[in-house]
């Protein structure tokens, strides 16, 4: 149950959360007002600058937080009867839910997420006066995060992109998009969001959206990454002319617009769709595959390599691969370098050797 009104771009879990603040308000006299105030709100809402990503993840939170407490999907009469509880009871629950996540074994990290995303809708909801409690004294999980940044060295990875076959229009899309996760060690979804507008090929930059964020940033491109985008662009818009139903009429004539996706999908069924995610996963995987790689490589596993990589090349600077990386924390990046030197091997081998003497 939700409020039947168009919102682009927004998650129909999200409009779901946020409509009982309107049903549940006495001012609201007709349901034309309760619209007005619930897209209002949700307005309000959108001004804490949240991604899009976030959004997503804390729509599922929400709908699993009720699931599991309430054996019932959200609607706003099941928002407003939370929202309206008393302060010990909406905390009990809140803690009980935390319970059954831990018991799930879900990842302190995800648990997290979960009851973040509670905590943001309380907080929200108490600022515009529909709610009398907090969620402050919610604990969350200690997390470690990148305990396992192992991956494959340089020369692996160079073996893996020699099988992309630049000359044909597949090959060269995926030669571009490997030289990414690699050169730039980009996220996949800083891959998929990619469009045409954001490479400048006389600059060699590239505009991304890194995670957690609402804006694209430049980031620098190696020669050869610059290189293999402009060569795939090329032989696509070649492709294109050659076959103008691959991406529809619109760009029949092989010009590209900005927002035009920077990696389209090839296969018969979405040619010239925006590639996903999922897809860039099996392009990994594929290649990696082939050339008979024996750990299970995913496009975050090569950048844990990329990553690694770079600290070996340049002895341990931490500092040049965290603006590679683009972690906030210089922390995440100490532990790419304890791995690199694999300290907890070396103890074990010393105190080892002490007994087999």
């Amino acid at each position: 149950m939700g409020l039947n009104f168009e919102m682009p771009d927004l998650p129909s879990i999200v409009i779901t959360a946020i409509a009982p603040i309107a049903t549940a308000n006495p001012l609201c006299q007709t349901t034309s007002r309760c619209l007005v105030q619930a897209r209002d709100i949700w307005v309000d809402f959108l001004s804490l600058k949240i991604s899009a990503n976030t959004q997503r993840a804390y729509a599922k939170a929400i709908a699993d937080f009720y699931q599991r407490v309430y054996n019932e999907a959200v609607s706003p009469e099941s928002i407003a009867r939370f929202l309206t509880l008393p302060p010990a009871e909406a905390l009990f629950q809140v803690l009980n839910y935390r319970r059954m996540l831990i018991e799930a074994k879900l990842a302190p990290s995800t648990i997290n997420v979960r009851l973040s995303a509670l905590k943001s809708l309380v907080d929200y909801a108490r600022k515009m006066g529909e709610c009398a409690f907090s969620l402050n004294d919610v604990p969350g999980l200690k997390t470690e995060n990148y305990r396992d940044t192992t991956g494959i060295d340089a020369q692996a990875f160079k073996s893996v992109i020699k099988l992309a076959d630049v000359n044909t229009v597949s090959g060269a899309r995926d030669y571009a998009i490997l030289r990414l996760l690699w050169d730039n060690a980009l996220r996949r979804g800083e891959v998929c969001s990619l469009d045409v507008g954001d490479f400048s090929a006389s600059g060699c930059k590239l505009m991304i959206l890194g995670k957690g964020k609402i804006s694209k940033t430049p980031i620098d491109l190696s020669r050869g990454a610059s290189s293999a985008i402009s060569h795939w662009l090329e032989l696509r818009r070649a492709t294109v002319l050659a076959n103008a139903t691959m991406v529809g009429s619109s760009r029949e004539r092989g010009r590209y617009s900005d927002d035009d996706p920077m990696f389209i999908s090839l296969s018969r069924n979405q040619p010239g769709h925006r590639l996903g995610g999922s897809a860039i996963y099996a392009i990994v995987r594929q290649y990696c595959q082939e050339q008979e790689i024996e750990k299970i490589m995913s496009p975050h596993r090569v950048r844990h390599s990329a990553l690694t990589a770079h600290l070996n090349a340049s002895d341990g600077n931490i500092r040049a691969a965290q603006a590679l990386s683009r972690h906030a924390d210089i922390k995440t990046l100490s532990l790419y370098d304890d791995n690199r030197h694999q300290h907890q091997k070396g103890a074990t081998e010393l105190l080892g050797s002490l007994l087999d003497e």
